[in-house]
């Protein structure tokens, strides 16, 4: 050990916080060590707008199907997968270069056979890590003859990454007699009882297509769960078709939305087998879900330690007043899958963190239902607290207006109320990522759009966008990542283009703040500046769909730029509306075959009331770009409070900053300024700075100083060999404290696993740009341990 380090441990005051450390069990070790590996995607192969070829791609198998013909066309293993971080990005190659297959869905009724030959509209039902479930509704089924069938159809694909079944379901619109269903999918073959059938009755038939280890078809699991909190046991059923052990979770009456709130369900699991199994876990809460809009479920060990292990956030809340559809309304479906190894007879805690993460509004992202609201696509929410949402993800544009869709900002004055707290607060939204339209004019909408879940919180989330434009010539990338934090509402943007093909464009914008078709709010004025202060102020021009101004310089080590004086559209008056901002972090640029600066533009929209917007664009002179061109960009978006007094949140420096310059451009002046850290790392190594990566150094420690800050920023530490036990210590005088943030205990970290198969652990810090150099330690208590024992022997 480090003799400085050892000699300097003597000072730290410990209040007890590091996580429960000692050697875990066995058997916790090898589910963490075998339950990170598997992941499934699903999207649209041409797009939205394309042919509805609807793929799915996981860690052992893949398929496509034609959704509007009721064609599977391929299907097949997958035998060597790589990693979830990368196959996002892959190409549709890996599943249309699989085999070509056969499916025929099939009724019979007395002696006439009915063939399904098509359908009517596909649902995305739930997506995530773990598991993508749709469903096809309206299917057609004709006879030889071309006589149809007399009832309501519709398929269920159930894709988790070792198993994909489906489920026909038919709800006779007559009765029927000796009537039988059958889903005939290569060489497999399920059919429902020759029955009669009475009209309005449901009938069933569901079929398993693959199992990558049949043996290992939850065989042998046992699972009983118990509520910590109340001590009840809680039900728990298993559901063959789609293969998941369901928790009913209990409504959390204890749920305030100003407190925080952790709801704990103790799981007792066995695998009295003698070979691993798989547990695919679904903890389901249905009707009334407390801090829907920004919950986050998670596993923990017996010590109440996070676990890095993923759980997809799959949920609905929409309804439709007189209207009954299939899966709508409220429900919260918390999905994970677990390898138990045999003899395994241990608990794990399953918890969902509400509101508060230990001391700091909780940050989630999730995939949000459209079922009951319209259009049933791919839809993300991404909220800080559990009050509302701040920013929604549409990556396939399905509602024809931009990636970057409703955005709110966080803790003021609710819509509607004069001084209403803890509830929704008014969209200001509006954003996206890649415009670019061809030189015909014709935008070119991204495609293949796959979504790779990183992170879901609650410290940092951290999801991936990946495809390629419609006409294959620009592959572009987008991470989004939304922090924990009490202020502003903030999202960290990165994203990657990368030119395929010589390309000639009529228009094209890098990023937006304030889309074509998603705008429809107006503020007065524009600032841009860097970190010397204002560079220039200018009305806000509105409206023309056109350029108001193009090639603007982008000078100095943060540009930023602020979008302020906003005109509120509050329909009571009285709640509170908001200014943006943006801020480039990082830029590196080849366009036209040149190394290129940013830029900036503002377009002039007309979505609803004229108003204008934001863009990161190329050099105004530039129309064609060169296949190795790319860019390659952070941003931070800024969602800021208008007024002082719309703002209801603890930090102190915000609200006297609003108090003195409140809807000026000087707020987005300050978070561009002090929030950008100079991070300067003494053992360990820096990997990244927006926001703070760090990997410890071979005795498992990193120290580091920080200059600047703007309110609490995410430090994530990254090849750890210990999921548990890691204490981060901030020097205050010659006294080192650790930082604590807890209310419950070991609930203010997040843990993940890294590709390479080590840990990363993620802490939200209170940096102050006022405080001159800050420094801090991250420590293990091993290392801990084995100093007080030489100070001991001392």
């Amino acid at each position: 050990m480090n003799p400085t380090l050892i000699a300097s441990l003597f000072i730290y005051v410990s209040l007890g916080v590091a996580a429960s450390g000692g050697s875990a069990p066995q058997g916790i070790q090898e589910i963490i060590l075998n339950s990170n590996h598997d992941y499934a995607f699903m999207w649209w192969a041409n797009g939205w707008r394309g042919d509805k070829v609807r793929c799915v791609q996981t860690s052992s198998y893949g398929m496509a199907m034609d959704v509007e013909k009721m064609l599977v066309t391929h299907f097949g293993p997958i035998t060597n997968p790589i990693p979830y971080e990368r196959a996002v990005g892959q190409s549709n190659d890996a599943v249309m270069d699989l085999p070509s297959a056969a499916m025929e869905l099939s009724v019979v009724v007395k002696d006439t056979k009915y063939t399904c030959r098509g359908t009517g509209w596909p649902r995305l039902i739930e997506s995530g890590r773990f598991l993508q479930r749709s469903d096809i509704e309206g299917l057609v089924f004709k006879s030889g003859n071309g006589d149809g069938l007399q009832a309501d159809c519709r398929l269920e694909v159930v894709a988790w990454p070792d198993r994909l079944s489906m489920s026909l379901v038919i709800t006779p619109e007559k009765n029927m007699q000796a009537a039988q269903a059958t889903i005939l999918f290569n060489n497999t073959r399920a059919s429902s009882p020759t029955a009669d059938w009475q009209m309005g009755s449901t009938q069933t038939v569901s079929a398993i297509l693959f199992e990558a280890d049949s043996d290992r078809a939850d065989q042998g699991i046992s699972l009983q769960a118990q509520s910590v909190n109340d001590n009840r046991a809680v039900p728990v059923t298993y559901d063959q078709a789609r293969g998941w052990h369901e928790v009913e979770l209990p409504p959390d009456d204890q749920a305030r939305p100003d407190t925080a709130s952790l709801q704990r369900i103790r799981l007792q699991i066995r695998n009295a087998s003698s070979k691993p199994q798989v547990l695919r876990l679904n903890c389901a809460m249905n009707g009334l879900v407390p801090g829907m809009t920004g919950l986050v479920p998670m596993l923990r060990d017996s010590n109440g330690n996070p676990l890095p292990i993923p759980v997809q956030i799959s949920k609905n809340w929409h309804i439709q007043a007189g209207k009954t559809f299939l899966y709508q309304g409220s429900w919260l479906h918390a999905l994970t899958m677990l390898s138990i190894p045999a003899g395994f007879d241990d608990s794990l805690e399953f918890c969902i963190s509400r509101n508060f993460w230990g001391r700091l509004p909780v940050a989630s992202h999730a995939q949000l239902c459209l079922i009951g609201w319209g259009t049933d696509q791919l839809w993300d929410e991404a909220a800080i607290g559990s009050w509302g949402e701040s920013i929604c993800y549409d990556p396939d544009v399905c509602l024809n207006r931009s990636v970057i869709d409703d955005v709110r900002p966080l803790m003021v004055t609710q819509m509607k109320t004069s001084n209403g707290k803890w509830g929704w607060s008014n969209n200001v939204g509006g954003g996206d990522f890649l415009v670019y339209f061809n030189e015909n004019n014709e935008k070119q909408f991204l495609s293949r759009m796959r979504t790779a879940y990183l992170s879901q919180g609650p410290n940092i989330t951290d999801v991936i966008y990946s495809g390629i434009s419609a006409d294959g010539n620009i592959s572009a990338t987008m991470r989004v990542m939304t922090p924990r934090c009490d202020d502003i509402n903030r999202a960290y943007h990165t994203f990657r283009y990368d030119v395929l093909k010589p390309t000639s464009f009529k228009r094209l914008a890098f990023y937006q703040v304030g889309a074509d078709k998603y705008n429809d709010h107006q503020f007065a004025t524009l600032a841009r500046g860097n970190e010397k202060g204002l560079l220039e102020e200018w009305d806000a021009v509105q409206g023309g769909k056109k350029y108001h101004r193009t090639g603007i310089d982008c000078p100095g080590r943060m540009p930023w730029f602020s979008l302020h004086k906003a005109v509120s559209k509050d329909e009571s008056g009285r709640g509170a509306w908001a200014n943006r901002g943006l801020v480039i972090r990082s830029w590196k640029a080849r366009l036209g075959g040149k190394d290129c600066p940013p830029f900036a533009a503002s377009y002039g929209t007309e979505d609803g009331p004229a108003s204008c917007n934001l863009e990161l664009a190329p050099p105004g002179d530039l129309t064609a770009l060169e296949p190795g061109d790319f860019v390659e960009a952070t941003v931070e978006l800024l969602v800021l409070p208008q007024f002082e007094r719309d703002y209801y949140g603890p930090n102190e420096k915000l609200r006297q900053d609003l108090k003195t310059n409140e809807n000026t451009w000087k707020p987005v002046f300050r978070y561009a300024s002090d929030g950008a850290l100079a991070v300067t790392v003494s053992k360990g190594r820096p990997l990244q700075t927006c926001p703070v990566l760090i990997a410890v150094d071979t005795a498992q420690v990193a120290e580091f100083t920080v200059t600047g800050g703007a309110g609490y920023s995410p430090v994530s530490f990254t090849e750890l060999r210990d999921y548990r036990g890691w204490t981060l210590y901030q020097r205050r005088g010659d006294t080192w404290s650790a930082i604590d943030q807890s209310v419950f205990g070991n609930d203010f970290w997040q843990v993940n696993k890294t590709a390479e198969g080590r840990f990363a652990i993620t802490f939200n810090v209170l940096f102050d740009a006022g405080a001159g150099l800050q420094h801090f330690r991250l420590l293990s208590e091993e290392i801990m341990n084995g100093s007080r024992k030489t100070e001991r022997e001392k």
